[in-house]
């Protein structure tokens, strides 16, 4: 898991709640809580945060062009 962002999500089986890290590439897959075996699909980015995260991004690549200019 050393592999880019890590997301905690919480076992919603009330009996558990055991705080779960995930690799962020297993973002909208299902994967299976170790402490009571319940099978959770990891959450898809908001639209939102996807949208801020693609507007850093093109702000980075245009720095460099406008610093050399």
């Amino acid at each position: 898991m050393s592999e880019g962002k890590v997301i905690r999500i919480r076992c919603p089986n009330l009996a558990c709640q055991r705080v779960l890290a995930v690799p962020a590439h297993a973002r909208g897959k299902l994967v299976r809580c170790r402490g009571c075996s319940m099978t959770i699909r990891i959450p898809l980015p908001k639209k939102r945060d996807a949208e801020e995260a693609e507007e850093t991004e093109e702000t980075q690549e245009q720095e460099p062009a406008a610093g050399s200019a």
